[in-house]
């Protein structure tokens, strides 16, 4: 079976886009959340994705324009991303948060990819 669209393989713990493999690597260490806005606003990341959908073997990605998140920045992002592993919901604004994780394209430049939780 041929699979679409970029996707994260949990069990092997890379990222596809279809059949190819565009990440392997994924940080150990996250930056604070100041770090991460000037990452994006200064161009550091390469590309942007959001989780809407995952199982146990998959996470479902979807490509984000990295200028709508910056025109979004302060009103939908940067209080309702969460760097830390568990969260309550009611402490975000709108009672949903992005969990974050950075992987390294082949290139060496940071994929930055927000888990949607709500």
């Amino acid at each position: 079976m041929i699979r679409k669209g970029y996707f994260i393989d949990k069990e092997k713990k890379r990222i596809y886009n279809d059949e190819k493999i565009v990440s392997s690597k994924i940080y150990a260490e996250y930056p604070s959340l100041q770090e991460l806005g000037q990452m994006i606003f200064n161009g550091e990341v390469e590309e942007i994705f959001i989780c809407n959908y995952q199982t146990g073997q998959k996470c479902e990605l979807e490509r984000l324009s990295i200028n709508d998140v910056k025109a979004d920045w302060n009103t939908k992002y940067e209080n309702n991303i969460f760097l830390d592993d568990e969260a309550y919901l009611d402490d975000f604004p709108n009672g949903y948060c992005f969990f974050v994780e950075l992987w390294e394209s082949e290139k060496g430049i940071p994929f930055l990819v927000l888990f949607y939780c709500h």
